[in-house]
């Protein structure tokens, strides 16, 4: 009988460390390098390579399991030889400038040939690792995508220690356990396969992430696929926060509620926040890698941030009592585990220049929230920089005159004061084709529309002015 083991251990008991770093990315709040000292040399291996990412604000709404802030990140088998199968860093994050990790290997558990308990590495139905492109924790189960099986799920109730010294695996003639020299081992408990009906072609699991920010818990699923013919889907499915488990519909099948094609090639990770869509994406050439953003609602298409990201990006977690969306980079060398302020992210750019809508709005909200008194014809010229610049220096932002991410935020209103700041409501509003006449007043015409506008893009539809509202209006 292997003894079994909580997390809390495992992460107390890590044997790897990080080291805080820089790099690359829109709204950068926080980011780490792993361990690169000789023989354990995770930053710059190509035995082992990262993909899915997923926290403990996943697994809690607390932020923490038993007590401990972590960061869980999937790497698969990439060198060959006998194949290793998957593991996963449980990274102590309680201290951001010194992250601390340990590995525990991924086993599925099986049977001998005298009917013993026993285990293997983990592997796909070719006889390969599991790419782990994708994970989310919840609770106990941590859910692991199979490209082209489904889900995966580990139970952290079962964690086992072997404390193994051996490069081998599984149960030895001597009786004792070995697992490649890992001292842990978190065994398989179960799996979903998945399935379609019709002639949709089957639903490729490449990435997923749990949504906590909606009206009810639930996971999305993406699909990486390179081919502009092929599927690029987004599906949506219920969690069940008393089992901890896809919620099943009367037939006894977890039904998909949400599917949208996005359209968008090579996405590497996603997530879904109070609404908002998040793909991340990786391309490449002969000489150069890149790393981008895509951002959409369901009322919206894609918007896409051209290589915002370090090259090869890979999962997404958005962690809600943070205010922060987590990705990594797989590449050797240049690996960094990173978080970008969510709130900050898939606003426009507006500047010298830009005209239209977005530009009417935004004079119109200078001139109601600053006082600017620019005439408001939807064009970027001198005197609406200058007053971008004013309201900048006003409140404490870089005065480069250029209406960015932290300008928009600082500048909308959660209670929309009578006049301009309702004409750019208004504005925005007939703007995404809902005729909204600029009275400046909070009438039965603009409540009802921006309700609909909000409902028509993910949210409750409650008529309030927040931040999400807003960026989804000037976007």
């Amino acid at each position: 009988m292997l003894p079994k083991v909580q997390l809390k251990q495992v992460v107390d008991d890590a044997n790897r460390a990080g080291k805080p770093c820089g790099t690359r990315g829109p709204s950068i709040s926080a980011a780490f390098c792993w361990q690169d000292i000789s023989g354990a040399d995770d930053e710059n291996t190509t035995d082992w390579y990262p993909q899915g990412i997923t926290t403990s604000a996943d697994a809690d709404a607390s932020g923490q399991y038993q007590d401990r802030t972590v960061i869980a990140t999937s790497w698969y088998w990439h060198a060959g030889g006998t194949d290793r199968g998957d593991r996963i860093a449980f990274v102590d994050y309680s201290h951001p400038d010194k992250p601390v990790y340990r590995f525990v290997l991924l086993v599925a558990p099986v049977t001998d040939s005298a009917g013993r308990p026993d285990f293997k590495q983990l592997t796909n139905s070719a006889g390969e690792s599991v790419h782990g492109g994708g994970m989310f924790w919840y609770d106990h189960y941590l859910y692991v995508v199979d490209t082209t099986m489904g889900l995966r799920v580990f139970d952290l109730d079962h964690l086992w220690e072997v404390d193994s010294t051996q490069d081998t695996i599984g149960r030895q003639a001597n009786g004792k356990y070995e697992a490649f020299g890992y001292k842990y081992v978190l065994p398989q408990a179960f799996t979903y396969t998945s399935t379609t009906s019709g002639s949709y072609p089957p639903v490729r699991f490449s990435s997923t992430a749990l949504d906590r920010t909606g009206p009810q818990d639930s996971m999305v699923v993406s699909e990486y696929n390179t081919a502009s013919t092929d599927p690029h889907r987004l599906i949506r499915y219920p969690m069940d926060p008393a089992t901890f488990t896809p919620r099943p519909s009367a037939d006894g099948l977890v039904h998909g509620t949400e599917a949208y094609e996005t359209g968008i090639l090579r996405v590497q990770g996603t997530a879904s926040v109070r609404g908002r869509f998040y793909a991340s994406t990786s391309y490449s050439t002969s000489s150069a890698h890149y790393g981008s953003l895509s951002s959409y609602t369901p009322a919206q298409s894609p918007v896409r941030y051209e290589n915002v990201l370090p090259p090869y990006p890979e999962d997404l977690s958005y962690w809600p009592g943070r205010d922060q969306l987590w990705s990594q980079s797989e590449d050797p060398g240049s690996r960094a585990v990173y978080a970008m302020q969510e709130s900050l992210l898939a606003w426009p750019v507006v500047q010298s220049g830009s005209t239209g809508a977005d530009v009417t709005a935004l004079q119109y909200l200078l001139n109601g929230q600053n006082g600017a008194g620019l005439d408001v014809d939807g064009e970027f010229g001198p005197a609406t920089a200058a007053a971008v610049k004013a309201f900048q220096s006003a409140h404490g932002l870089s005065a480069d005159g250029v209406a960015g991410p932290r300008t928009w935020s600082a500048l909308t209103p959660h209670v929309v004061p009578p006049g301009d700041s309702v004409r750019a409501l208004q504005t925005e509003l007939s703007a995404h084709g809902r005729s909204t006449p600029a009275t400046g007043t909070m009438d039965a015409v603009t409540v009802a529309n921006l309700r609909a506008f909000q409902v028509a893009n993910g949210h409750q539809g409650d008529g309030v002015t927040d931040l999400d509202t807003w960026r989804d209006l000037i976007n």
